[in-house]
């Protein structure tokens, strides 16, 4: 499906998917989205003078990467007749599913919940091990690991409750071990790895600081029973696998595209807005691959970061030694021949996801705090870091952004904005609102 039209709108994006190897997938005719964008691009009459280029986050499969962008692109229209703006949108899919929104069932029905055998919103362990492998490493080893892992996760009651005595079985750690060295995943932007990863650690501080309330690593208790514990050294996997993917797609395939086109719209100003995970994808996109990095084939006009599930201080050329000092992963992109334009950032009180999961993920519980900043904290939570970000007005419902935003990284509060609770992630993925399309429209310098 080469061209998505919005729902009850007209208007339509280009949605172009990919493997999780960066492959572009075939429409059913056999020809190829990205093909139709680019002759699109490249017809004759009026040009296109402005592309965005969009990419969502984890957690997100063919269907919901539809839905994100039709509820995106579908809150607000900000493109105006006679306005001399004629813009093209494309939506990227990029496999980012990391885990089955199901619950795993207990033995011996191999049913990890309560609905029991067959019941909906389970998977069993051997379905579960099928998933997990996909994401972080399909080899015998692997498989093996995951078997026990989930094995025991299978045997432990969903209702206990966790607690700092409990630890994890001695063949479920090494499991662990074997399962991160299969998986060979790369710190990138947040270089955390490195330091070890300790799936005893992860275990522990989950069991120790999950629970109930705001105090609780995710709230509402999830957290606090003992076979989230378990799995949590799991999803800490899971979490840096597509955190690495997100990046090695922005970097190939995202750049491959971004290349192409600018070489069919020469023209044209290109605009690229990120969510969550697709922060890094946009980032890496512009940043292009390798230890050092190499500007785009011209500048790109504008990066918009909504909720980043990257480090504060990714962006910083200085890093404070208290975190480790150095240069942040993406602090090339403050050089105009990377971005012309601004890089606006959003945060929000609500997103536990990046405000809770994302510490607990990167590096347990611990915060280390450097006065109001944490060591290990996301974008969406914190803003950019260390790389002189202006302050914007915070958003509010029915109010238009600051006009004529210059080169430079800026950070927004959106609290007001991305506010509607949705499970433990909190309002990590309530970005369809006018106010964040006008405020991408401001970003991109296009406003009339």
């Amino acid at each position: 499906m080469a061209l998505r039209r919005i729902p009850g709108r007209n208007e339509s994006y280009h949605l172009i998917a990919f493997d999780k190897h960066g492959h572009e997938l075939p429409d059913p005719d056999g020809g190829t989205a990205s093909a139709s964008a680019l002759a699109a691009l490249a017809e004759p009459g009026v040009p296109v003078t402005d592309v965005f280029v969009l990419s969502h986050g984890w957690q997100s499969d063919h269907g919901d990467a539809i839905a994100q962008y039709d509820a995106w692109l579908g809150a607000a229209n900000p493109d105006r007749a006679g306005d001399g703006i004629r813009p093209l949108v494309i939506g990227l899919h990029w496999p980012s599913k990391a885990w089955s929104d199901g619950d795993l069932a207990a033995a011996p029905s191999g049913l990890l919940g309560d609905p029991g055998p067959g019941g909906a919103g389970t998977v069993t362990v051997d379905e579960a091990v099928d998933a997990f492998a996909a994401t972080l490493a399909d080899t015998p080893e692997a498989r093996a690991a995951l078997a026990v892992i989930l094995d025991h996760a299978a045997s432990v009651d969903p209702e206990q409750d966790a607690g700092a005595g409990d630890t994890l079985p001695p063949e479920v750690v090494e499991a662990y071990r074997m399962l991160a060295a299969q998986a060979e995943v790369s710190a990138g932007d947040d270089p955390l790895l490195g330091d070890g990863w300790d799936p005893e650690l992860a275990f522990a501080e989950a069991a120790e600081h999950g629970g109930e309330g705001d105090d609780g690593l995710l709230g509402d208790g999830f957290w606090g029973k003992l076979r989230e514990a378990v799995l949590t050294p799991l999803r800490q996997l899971t979490f840096w696998s597509m955190k690495d993917r997100a990046r090695k797609f922005g970097e190939g395939a995202g750049r491959r595209l971004l290349q192409e086109v600018q070489e069919a719209a020469p023209g044209a100003r290109v605009h690229l807005v990120g969510h969550s995970f697709g922060t890094i994808v946009v980032a890496g996109t512009v940043r292009g691959p390798g230890a050092t990095p190499r500007p785009p084939v011209r500048p790109v006009q504008s990066l918009f970061l909504v909720q980043g599930a990257l480090s504060l201080w990714a962006f910083s050329a200085d890093v404070p030694r208290s975190v480790g000092g150095g240069r942040g992963y993406f602090a090339d992109l403050a050089d105009p021949r990377y971005v012309s334009g601004p890089i606006v950032a959003t945060r929000s009180r609500w997103d536990y996801a990046v405000g809770r999961f994302y510490p607990l993920a990167v590096r347990g519980a611990r915060q280390y705090l450097l006065g109001e900043l944490p060591k290990y904290g996301g974008v969406g939570a914190f803003g950019i870091q260390g790389a002189g970000a202006k302050e914007l007005d915070p958003l509010a419902e029915g109010a238009l952004p600051k006009r004529g935003l210059a080169h430079g990284f800026y950070n927004v509060d959106a609290s007001k904005v991305i506010a509607t609770l949705a499970g433990p992630a909190g309002a990590h993925s309530d970005i369809a609102h006018p106010e964040l399309t006008w405020l991408a429209w401001e970003a991109a310098g296009v406003r009339g």
